[in-house]
């Protein structure tokens, strides 16, 4: 048997700002300083990381894009935005540890 969690951080009137895919993504982002080469390794169309980026702005802000063309542009996440990912990984962490524990006593059951 296994126990399930899902981990968001939300803003104070509950819309989700990072969750798990959110989290891949923007770390996939700052990886590669670009949102079209992040949705293509997430095999996710640039339209749908394009919009979850202006929605993660619109609530936090934290990322910005630069325009230009191949070579020119890019993404990068601010010290704030990055600050929001270590903790979700902390948290996600945490959470696992002690479900790992529940877990174990389930299947003694």
């Amino acid at each position: 048997m296994r126990i399930r969690f899902k981990l968001w951080i939300t803003d104070e009137s509950g819309k989700v700002i990072i969750g798990k895919g959110g989290h891949q993504l923007l770390r996939k982002i700052e990886e590669k300083g670009s949102i079209a080469e992040a949705a293509r390794e997430l095999d996710l169309s640039y339209k749908f990381a394009w919009e979850y980026v202006r929605k993660v702005n619109e609530r936090v802000g934290g990322l910005e894009p630069r325009k230009g063309g191949k070579g020119y542009g890019g993404t990068k996440l601010d010290e704030r935005l990055l600050k929001l990912l270590e903790i979700y990984e902390r948290a996600e962490k945490e959470v696992q540890e002690v479900l790992a524990k529940y877990e174990k006593e389930l299947n003694e059951v």
